[in-house]
């Protein structure tokens, strides 16, 4: 029977968090290949609550290969659920309160043709191999007065293919890659936005950068603390597997949170 656990997002608390969409492709086959094994293969389940911080609890159920009934949990602003091991057909389904909506769903892992999102019922189905590491992260709001809703998030086309309004208005996370010390990300923002980059090991922050750029397409970088990299080196270690999160804050938009599974050279 898949297992399961409960993790809190913060400075002070630690774990990583992700809102990713279907956009990383190659990069992220490669780095979930050389990260992920069979026993720690999980689907994570984050959830954030617009604004950042608001107390409302929000319940989600899970339908799980090695399990006949369907399981129920609930997340406060930042937390997330994993998991796994197990392999099949997935369905996380989003139960927000009344007065509440689902705004946007963002989901990442070895395939990204794996994730079927439908934003507006608030659910997603996905394939889970059983060395597969899934992320899904909800959005959650309190509906505006006129009883509006936010629209679907679809694939970002190719620049260039379609009119500039019909693009994705959020930020994306669009490649990653490591070198000796250190992770970039390569992010999209479609404003004025602050990006704040971490290596997380474990529960610990190992790294942190933050930048403000106007809109554009940025490869922001950030490197391990060198007296974490020295302690490493001296137990003998090549490289560490670390967690690359990328928080993008536009202005006067919904934040998003990005987490990325990085294998990096000492």
């Amino acid at each position: 029977m898949g297992g399961s656990h409960v993790h809190h997002l913060g400075n002070e608390k630690g774990a990583l968090m992700s809102g990713r969409g279907p956009l990383l492709g190659t990069l992220v086959a490669i780095a979930f290949a050389v990260a992920a094994a069979p026993a720690s293969a999980t689907v994570d389940v984050t959830n954030h609550n617009d604004p950042a911080g608001d107390p409302t609890v929000i319940s989600y159920r899970i339908q799980i290969p090695s399990q006949a009934a369907p399981i129920d949990f609930a997340l406060r602003d930042g937390e997330y659920k994993g998991f796994g091991p197990f392999q099949g057909a997935v369905v996380v389904q989003a139960l927000v309160p009344a007065g509440w909506e689902v705004a946007d769903i963002q989901c990442t892992g070895p395939n990204p043709a794996a994730f079927t999102i439908d934003v507006p019922n608030g659910r997603v189905t996905l394939m889970h191999g059983i060395s597969d590491e899934q992320f899904c992260s909800f959005t959650n709001r309190r509906k505006s007065a006129s009883g509006g809703s936010s629209s679907g998030v679809t694939p970002t086309p190719a620049p260039g293919t379609v009119p500039p309004q019909l693009l994705p208005r959020g930020p994306a996370l669009l490649g990653v890659k490591t070198g000796r010390g250190y992770a970039a990300a390569t992010v999209r923002i479609t404003r004025r936005s602050v990006i704040k980059t971490q290596l997380w090991r474990g529960r610990r922050v190992v790294g942190t950068s933050r930048v403000v750029r106007k809109a554009g397409v940025y490869d922001v970088t950030v490197s391990i603390d060198p007296k974490v990299s020295r302690s490493l080196r001296h137990q003998g270690r090549k490289r560490v597997q670390l967690t690359l999160r990328v928080v993008v804050a536009p202005i006067g938009g919904l934040t998003r949170v990005f987490r990325y599974r990085v294998l990096v050279r000492l």
